[in-house]
């Protein structure tokens, strides 16, 4: 039996969203435009995993949209998009044509003035057909949420202005496809992982015991893209994660004991896209975050780090700052950023 079938394990920001917390439906909708009958306010505003079959137009976008507060994932990867002509769709308050098989333009994302933006902020995952040919304007713009993209389509589809933010979301795309993503245009800055993401929540009661944790659940090491670590880590764990987990695009340590980053550990770290340190860190090794491309935002240092050695974050372009939240830094390694060092800024209380 594949291992993705033996786990049922749905990936979101990084977190593992257990069964119960679920409202997982599947519906087929016969004519374009009929979301809204087929599925009234109150039981949509309820789903958080919803799969869509059958035919779908810009209507029933800005439904799912608009409506599905607690929507989550979106699985329309079998589902056909139909050309619509009208005001009723999802760009702003005005005619327009939405083509066949193309997320609509502003398909997530609500125009609220001339330069604000909304996404739909609940939306972590979605899962798009095989016949997708465009994703349009700002059809994602601002879900700042959306951890994954899964495209079934061997070949890209066409990506519009500012349809997807490639420092929050990761594309994930079948085997053997992922260079010809990387060389159309547009795509070529995004982190491209080939198959189904995997997500997972370990819990290690003994120091040293990852490994074998991973082992229990029947699950490899390199195929973890999203992982959360709880309990006790000890250097032997962080070398398994150096050394052996490739494809993370995000990593939670909030919930661990660990208190320093070993040297090196998440170094040229390809696809990772964010991290969550642990509560009681007090040291970052030497180049612990080098070479991090994709690192992206501003990273929270927890109030206890004392240390943060030689070129930490060497190499990390994407990354907007690194913010001390306490008085307690000592140490200050040199090229802590490389050519870039006005990226560590300190948080008054």
């Amino acid at each position: 039996m594949k291992l993705q079938s033996i786990l049922s394990i749905v990936v979101g920001l990084g977190i593992t969203l257990t069964v119960s917390a679920q409202q997982k439906k599947t519906y087929y909708v016969p004519k374009a435009g009929t979301l809204t009958e087929l599925i009234k306010e109150n039981e949509a505003n309820e789903i958080t995993y919803l799969t869509l079959q059958g035919k779908l137009n810009a209507i029933d976008f800005r439904y799912l949209r608009d409506g599905f507060s607690k929507l989550t994932v979106l699985d329309i990867s079998n589902a056909s998009i139909s050309m619509y002509a009208g005001k009723n769709g999802t760009s702003p308050d005005r005619f327009y044509i939405y083509p066949a098989n193309c997320i609509p333009a502003y398909a997530f994302c609500k125009q609220t003035n001339d330069t604000t933006f909304v996404g739909k902020e609940s939306l972590t995952r979605v899962i798009l057909s095989d016949k997708t040919k465009n994703i349009e304007d700002a059809a994602f713009k601002a879900c700042k949420n959306l951890k994954i993209c899964q495209i079934r389509k061997k070949t890209p589809p066409n990506l519009l202005k500012e349809a997807l933010a490639d420092s929050i979301t990761a594309i994930f795309v079948p085997l053997g496809c992922s260079d010809t993503y990387r060389v159309k245009d547009n795509w070529g800055t995004f982190a491209f992982i080939e198959g189904e993401p995997l997500g997972i929540t370990v819990q290690v009661g003994a120091m040293g015991s990852l490994a074998s944790e991973l082992v229990k659940k029947g699950i490899q090491p390199k195929e973890v893209n999203f992982l959360t670590v709880e309990g006790k880590l000890d250097e032997a764990d962080f070398t398994l994660i150096r050394d052996y987990m490739p494809n993370l695009v995000s990593i939670d340590l909030t919930q661990c004991n660990a208190t320093a980053i070993p040297d090196y550990t998440f170094t040229q770290k390809k696809y990772l896209l964010n991290i969550k340190l642990p509560h009681g860190l007090k040291t970052i090794g030497q180049r612990a975050f080098s070479g991090c491309t994709r690192l992206c935002g501003t990273l929270m240092l927890p109030a206890s780090v004392t240390a943060i050695e030689y070129g930490a974050f060497m190499d990390c372009d994407n990354l907007r700052h690194v913010v001390a939240t306490g008085n307690s830094i000592t140490t200050l390694g040199d090229n802590l950023f490389g050519n870039n060092n006005d990226k560590l800024i300190y948080q008054k209380k």
